[in-house]
């Protein structure tokens, strides 16, 4: 997969979880500020990030990638 469909992929996904119109979502987007810090939410795209892209990430990790395009790098690097 490359990194564009998996952003594309986060994107849709982040869309649904947070309930944005995807087309307002890029990988420059700021999750927190922009999406929303519900720890629900949170919770939720970690949960799709598991099933989806088969990668675990914890939920206290989470928070420290700031942009779709930072979780995309992270779930690319933890495929390989």
């Amino acid at each position: 997969m490359t990194t564009q469909e998996l952003t594309d992929k986060l994107i849709a996904a982040a869309s649904r979880v947070f309930n944005k119109d995807a087309a307002a979502i890029t990988a420059e987007t700021n999750i927190a500020e922009e999406l929303g810090s519900k720890s629900l939410d949170r919770m939720g795209m970690c949960a799709v990030i598991e099933n989806e892209f088969d990668v675990v990430i914890p939920f206290a990790e989470f928070g420290m990638y700031k942009t779709i395009g930072e979780l995309a790098d992270f779930i690319a690097s933890e495929a390989e």
